[in-house]
């Protein structure tokens, strides 16, 4: 059982999955870091407005953060009653890099993430985020294969 545990989540139905397995390797009262990565042009300001440092308004930006944080509460709902304290975090960047920044701030114990089943091409074309995290976490990567409950 783990105690402080790093969950990248993107909003696919194999979120859901990894959340599921989180509440399978906790400790009681383990922190469990829920984090969503996005794009760091799509970032608006903390406050919610939709003005960027420039004061023009993006409605893209303001769509994908919003999205973002309805994943963030979602899985924060499925955590509830479950004594565990559960954080949680919206960045902006390169996920992997992102991912791997976070395990390190935060001296998780496990990452638990999914994985999209790419094709050949596709994977070549766009490169594994979880590959990227594996490649240099430094702790620990649980990769969740499950598509669907």
């Amino acid at each position: 059982m783990f105690n402080k545990l790093v969950v990248p989540l993107d909003g696919s139905p194999q979120s859901e999955c990894v959340v599921d397995l989180v509440t399978h390797l906790t400790s009681p009262a383990a922190t469990v870091y829920l984090l969503c990565v996005v794009d760091p042009s799509y970032m608006i300001s903390p406050d919610g407005s939709d003005d960027a440092p420039d004061g023009l308004v993006y409605p893209a930006a303001h769509a994908q953060t919003l999205l973002a944080q309805a994943i963030l509460t979602q899985a924060e709902a499925r955590l509830a009653g479950r004594d565990l304290v559960v954080e949680k975090a919206l960045r902006g960047g390169a996920p992997a890099d992102v991912i791997v920044e976070q395990a390190k701030l935060l001296t998780a114990e496990i990452i638990v993430m999914g994985h999209h089943h790419l094709s050949r091409l596709r994977r070549w074309a766009t490169p594994s985020t979880s590959d990227g995290v594996i490649d240099r976490s430094p702790c620990p990567v649980l990769i969740e294969t499950r598509d669907t409950m």
